[in-house]
C-alpha cells in the first residue's frame, strides 16, 4: 500500500474535491484518479502511449477517429470500465458545456459506440485536436456520474477512477 500526500503549500483552505472537470482541482484528479484515452508526450514530439485506449486510427481525411478501448480495466470500485463510459463522458460534457474545459464540442460533430470501439466524427480535419480529445479529457464512470444532479458543481469528495490512487481521507 502506497500513500500520497497532497501538500497545501499556499496555506489556503482546500476542500477535498476531485471533480476532473473543475480547473481548480484538475491537477490533483486527472492522472492520479481519472485517466485519459492516451498520453501525449510533448517532450518527445507528441509521441503517444495508449492508456485507456488499446489502439486508435484516423480515417475519412482525418475527420474520423476510431478508438478501441483497452479490455480488463476496472474502476477503483471494482466495476468494469467500458466504451460506454467513454461515450457517456463525451455526451456529459456536450450536455453540460461548463464541463467542456477543452472545447471538445467546438470541433466534434458526433461520438458513437459500437462494442468496445468509440468513433469520434469531427466537423473538419482534426489531427491537431487529438491531444485535447484523447489526452486531455478525463473519462468518468457512467454508473456514478449518471446519478449526479449537477455535475458542473459536483465536488467529487470520494472519486471513483481508473487511475492508480484511491481517496482514503
Amino acid at each position: 500500500s502506497t500513500a500520497i500526500t497532497i501538500s497545501n503549500e499556499q496555506g489556503t483552505t482546500w476542500t477535498c474535491a476531485f471533480n476532473p472537470f473543475n480547473s481548480d482541482v484538475n491537477p490533483e484528479s486527472v492522472g492520479p484518479v481519472y485517466e485519459e484515452l492516451t498520453f501525449v508526450n510533448g517532450l518527445k514530439s507528441g509521441q503517444t502511449t495508449n492508456w485507456l485506449a488499446k489502439s486508435y486510427a484516423w480515417s475519412n481525411q482525418n475527420k474520423t477517429l476510431a478508438v478501441n478501448i483497452r479490455p480488463g480495466v476496472k474502476w477503483s470500485d471494482g466495476k468494469p470500465f467500458t466504451a460506454a463510459d467513454v461515450l457517456y463522458t463525451f455526451n456529459l460534457i456536450k450536455k453540460n458545456p461548463g464541463l467542456d474545459l477543452n472545447a471538445a464540442w467546438s470541433v466534434l460533430k458526433d461520438v458513437k459506440q459500437s462494442g468496445s470501439k468509440i468513433t469520434f466524427d469531427f466537423k473538419t480535419s482534426a489531427v491537431p485536436y487529438f491531444y485535447y480529445i484523447a489526452a486531455q479529457t478525463p473519462i468518468v464512470p457512467q454508473h456514478i456520474w449518471s446519478t449526479i444532479k449537477n455535475p458542473v458543481t459536483y465536488k467529487d469528495t470520494h472519486p471513483v477512477g481508473t487511475g492508480p490512487f484511491k481517496m482514503a481521507s
